[in-house]
């Protein structure tokens, strides 16, 4: 993960400032700069300066197109939720927030409950239960491809 893609995520309420703190704390093994180390050692009490930090940290990288940060939070967003969906009440209706928040992207259309089908599958040829398990198998499918 860039520094352009830590600071999309918290700017976008996908990461919190402890989490950024330990993202540095990892880059500390391969990376010995200066804002990362002093990124690394802020306290909650310093949480403000997590945005200005990143700031400078991105200005030291490559110039990177914003869609990738986007697709790599999508994917990680959907990652984490088809990890943890049998703790949760309604996976495939966190798909739909994901999807929403993320502008309707149409590379994940084939697992949103209420989006039409593609190709000659007809959900009325099968069984309430079939056609969810061929939702999961498809949003497992897109994880593996991506």
């Amino acid at each position: 993960m860039s520094w352009h893609d830590a600071l999309w995520g918290y700017e976008h309420q996908m990461i919190g400032w402890s989490g950024i703190v330990e993202l540095a704390k990892d880059r500390l093994c391969c990376e010995l700069d200066q804002l990362i180390v002093e990124l690394s050692q802020l306290r909650k009490s310093e949480a403000w300066k997590v945005a200005e930090l990143l700031h400078s940290l991105v200005s030291t990288e490559h110039e990177q197109s914003e869609i990738i940060s986007i697709k790599k939070w999508l994917f990680l967003n959907l990652y984490w939720l088809f990890e943890n969906k049998e703790k949760i009440e309604d996976p495939l209706g966190g798909v739909e927030k994901i999807y929403a928040d993320f502008n309707y992207p149409h590379e994940i259309e084939d697992f949103v409950r209420y989006m039409p089908v593609s190709g000659d599958y007809d959900p009325a040829e099968y069984t309430i239960n079939e056609n969810i398990n061929r939702l999961f198998y498809k949003w497992r499918i897109y994880l593996d491809l991506t």
